[in-house]
């Protein structure tokens, strides 16, 4: 194997187009559909009897919020039933070019001589296509020249693998967010800052006064959504990752009735919401008055211009389900913040 680590290729030419295959616009594909969540993958059983246990860990990966989490649940699928997968959202396909079993077969059929040259003298090809047979579609081709290289080839580019599929799932909930109708401008006109949110989240705790606004969504089947802003004007030095702890842990407790979290178990990584640069706090909130708990997480960010620090808190309530799609949502609506 020729430098195998150095060799893997993201390639923009796919397909080519063979003689049944017209090129179509993509205006005029129909939409993906299906789980958002769910990846559903090609492989021959040689190949997935090594390729899987590398895979499910690179995507499968958990997120704590109350508990693990998997963003994303792969399934084994038949080949010889792909014309049924089509219009799913995701799909993976991996191939071993030095097999004739039949998803291999499939593979040298529908890529282009240039991809298999490649991959030949590589020994290994990675590349996405997006829109591939429906819009919103994101699939995914990892190859080798053998089983082994390809597995390899999953195992070292674990992060390259997860991150396109990690993008596609906030851009699918951020568009079936945005579908509702938004408030305009002018419900921030007594605000430095403005933010997309959309009219299903009804104000929850208001106090102008303090520069402080909340929200809350709630629908049936979805876990209640509370998105919070607060913003602080002080020096820039005084922002910091205890004074986030600290603040999230006053609002929390002032404006949701004693919710509270322990701050020795949350997590605090330096973070970019939307065009800021900043913080973000995770953890697990609770209430003990009312024996009632969820997750949340709060971005922090200092806005140089006016000196003034952001807050804006996103947490999520619903004991019997998942709550990652409800943090991505809130994540999503959070970065559209603009400060005036």
């Amino acid at each position: 194997m020729k430098h195998f680590a150095g060799c893997i290729l993201i390639l923009l030419a796919l397909l080519a187009c063979s003689q049944e295959e017209r090129p179509v616009s993509h205006s005029r594909l129909p939409m993906s559909w299906g789980q958002k969540q769910k990846i559903y993958v090609f492989a021959d059983p040689h190949v997935w009897k090594m390729a899987e246990e590398p895979l499910r860990y690179t995507l499968e990966r958990p997120i704590f919020t109350t508990f693990n989490e998997k963003e994303f649940e792969i399934e084994h699928a038949d080949i010889e039933k792909i014309e049924q997968f089509y219009k799913f959202n995701n799909v993976i396909f991996i191939g071993d070019l030095g097999s004739e079993d039949a998803v291999s077969v499939y593979l040298k059929d529908y890529l282009s001589k240039e991809v298999m040259q490649n991959v030949q003298e590589t020994s290994v090809g990675m590349f996405v296509k997006h829109d591939l047979w429906a819009r919103n579609q994101l699939a995914m081709f990892l190859l080798g020249t053998s089983k082994t290289t390809v597995t390899k080839l999953i195992q070292l580019r674990a992060d390259a693998i997860y991150q396109p599929f990690d993008k596609m799932l906030h851009k699918r909930i951020a568009q079936q967010t945005f579908r509702q109708k938004r408030y305009n401008d002018s419900a921030f006109s007594k605000y430095p800052w403005r933010m997309d949110i959309t009219k299903n989240y009804q104000p929850y705790a208001t106090d102008t006064a303090n520069n402080f606004i909340s929200f809350i969504a709630r629908l049936r089947n979805k876990p209640d959504r509370y998105l919070a802003v607060y913003y602080e004007k002080m020096p820039r030095e005084k922002f910091t990752r205890d004074w986030l702890k600290k603040t999230r842990a006053r609002l929390a407790w002032d404006y949701y009735d004693e919710d509270e979290f322990d701050a020795s178990r949350a997590s605090v990584q330096n973070y970019t919401l939307g065009s800021y640069e900043g913080l973000r706090l995770k953890g697990m909130w609770q209430n003990k008055k009312y024996a009632v708990g969820g997750a949340f997480q709060t971005f922090g960010f200092y806005h140089e211009a006016s000196q003034t620090a952001y807050v804006i808190d996103n947490s999520v309530y619903w004991p019997e389900g998942y709550k990652l799609p409800g943090l991505i949502e809130l994540e999503e609506i959070s970065k559209t913040i603009e400060i005036n």
